[in-house]
C-alpha cells in the first residue's frame, strides 16, 4: 500500500493540472468551476482506473508479467527519467517549452487550441471545465503502476475500487486545496490564491522541478536497496 501512496503522489506532480487550477482560481467566483472540474476528474479517474484493473486481473498479468514485487531496476529507471526531467525543467528549454518549437508545423495549432481552452475556462464555462477535468483524469503511468499492483496482488474489485479512490484524492490536491480552503476561510483563501497566482506564474517549473526531482531521488534510493 505504501507504493501506491507513492505513485499517488507522483501523479499529483501534475503541471498541467497545476495550470488549469491556476486559471480557474483567477476567476471572481471559482469555486463552482472548482468542484465541476474535480468531480469530473474523481469519476473518470475512478471509473477508468476499476476498468483497466478488471482488464489486468482477467488476464492474470500486468505488463506482461505475472510477478508480485517491481524489481530495483524498474525503481532506478523511473527514478532516474524522473531526475532528468527535474533538470530538464531548470534549462532554458524547459522553462520556455516552446523554444525548438516554433518552427514545428503543428505548434501553432495546438498553442491556439490550448489558448481557446484557457480562455473558456477563463470566461467561466462549466462544460469546459468539466471536459478538461475529465481529460486530466485520463490515468497516466502512475495511475497504471499504481492498478497493476493491485491487480498483481489479488484484490477484489471492491477494494480496488476504494484503493483508487483514496488515490485519486491525492492525485488532485491540487484542486482540493482550494476548495477546502473557499469552504472555511473564503476571504483569506481570495487573498492567498491571489497571492499564490502571482508566486506560481513566476516559480511553476522551479517548484515542479524540485517535486519530481525529489521524488525521482526517492525511487533511486529505493532501487538500490532493493539490489543490496
Amino acid at each position: 500500500m505504501g507504493s501506491i501512496i507513492l505513485f499517488a503522489l507522483a501523479a499529483a506532480v501534475y503541471p498541467q493540472l497545476l495550470a488549469v487550477v491556476v486559471v480557474i482560481l483567477t476567476r471572481p467566483n471559482p469555486q463552482p468551476l472548482l468542484w465541476t472540474c474535480y468531480l469530473a476528474s474523481l469519476v473518470v479517474s475512478v471509473g477508468a482506473s476499476i476498468l483497466i484493473f478488471t482488464v489486468f486481473r482477467s488476464r492474470e498479468a500486468v505488463v506482461g508479467t505475472t510477478s508480485h514485487r517491481i524489481g530495483p531496476a524498474a525503481y532506478l529507471v523511473v527514478g532516474a527519467v524522473a531526475v532528468a526531467l527535474a533538470v530538464a525543467m531548470t534549462t532554458r528549454r524547459g522553462r520556455d517549452p516552446g523554444v525548438g518549437l516554433r518552427r514545428r508545423p503543428g505548434s501553432a495549432a495546438a498553442a491556439r487550441t490550448r489558448s481557446r481552452a484557457e480562455n473558456a475556462l477563463g470566461e467561466g464555462s462549466f462544460v469546459v471545465a468539466g471536459l478538461v477535468g475529465a481529460l486530466l483524469a485520463i490515468p497516466g503511468p502512475f495511475d497504471l503502476l499504481a492498478v497493476g499492483r493491485l491487480a498483481r496482488n489479488g484484490y477484489g474489485v471492491l477494494t480496488a475500487a476504494v484503493v483508487m479512490l483514496v488515490f485519486a484524492l491525492i492525485k488532485f490536491a491540487l484542486i482540493e486545496v482550494p476548495i477546502v480552503g473557499y469552504a472555511l476561510d473564503p476571504a483569506g483563501t481570495a487573498e492567498r490564491v491571489g497571492h499564490f497566482s502571482h508566486w506560481m506564474h513566476a516559480n511553476k517549473l522551479v517548484a515542479v522541478a524540485a517535486i519530481v526531482g525529489l521524488f525521482g531521488i526517492l525511487l533511486i534510493a529505493r532501487g538500490i536497496a532493493g539490489l543490496v
